[in-house]
């Protein structure tokens, strides 16, 4: 057994209402769509969850799963202004997951899943600016998402710009805010792959 498992962060999109949370989750729907490859798997990453916990589930869940196919994580994009020369730029410093960001920092945790993929898989980044060159002080979208993928050891793709993604299925939360389906597809600009440098 293969497939495609999908980590999300729970929280997503950050968000409340005066009555409560948004809530804007994916769906298997999507991945059928769009010919992934079967089966799937959804795993919500909950707010409180540190790196190691949420790193440790991943591993987990894909060792439960086989080799996978993809390995996808959807989350917002942590944009910073940062002061460069006599200007400022933005730059993507992490993914928003859990109670602290996937970063170029932390991102060795996934490490935990190497071995777990099949020949010629693929992780995807379904987040904002993921791949985007800005920089400042060593950081960029660009340096997280290399980190990734060499953590993994499998290739990553990802967007340079702003994702945009729909919502359907709104309905209330009985205790309170909003739950609704989140669609990503199609990507949003340019997307950029990142090869694992082996060492």
């Amino acid at each position: 057994m293969a497939g495609t498992l999908h980590v999300y962060d729970d929280a997503f999109p950050r968000a409340r209402v005066a009555q409560g949370p948004i809530r804007n989750t994916p769906s298997s729907d999507e991945f059928r769509a769009n010919s992934y490859p079967e089966p799937y798997r959804l795993l919500p990453i909950w707010e409180a969850s540190s790196p190691a916990v949420y790193f440790g589930a991943m591993a987990d869940a894909a060792e439960a799963m086989g080799k996978l196919h993809r390995l996808i994580i959807f989350g917002h994009g942590r944009v910073v202004n940062a002061a460069e020369g006599a200007g400022v730029v933005q730059v993507t410093t992490g993914i928003v997951i859990g109670a602290q960001d996937i970063s170029a920092s932390n991102a060795s945790g996934l490490s935990a899943l190497r071995g777990k993929f099949a020949k010629q898989a693929q992780a995807e980044l379904w987040v904002c600016d993921a791949a985007a060159a800005g920089k400042s002080g060593g950081l960029s979208g660009r340096v997280l998402c290399q980190a990734i993928a060499d953590a993994l050891r499998v290739e990553v793709l990802a967007a340079t710009i702003t994702q945009e993604y729909t919502t359907v299925n709104q309905a209330e939360i009985l205790d309170g805010g909003w739950q609704s389906t989140a669609v990503f597809l199609p990507w949003e600009g340019t997307t950029v792959r990142f090869t694992p440098r082996l060492g």
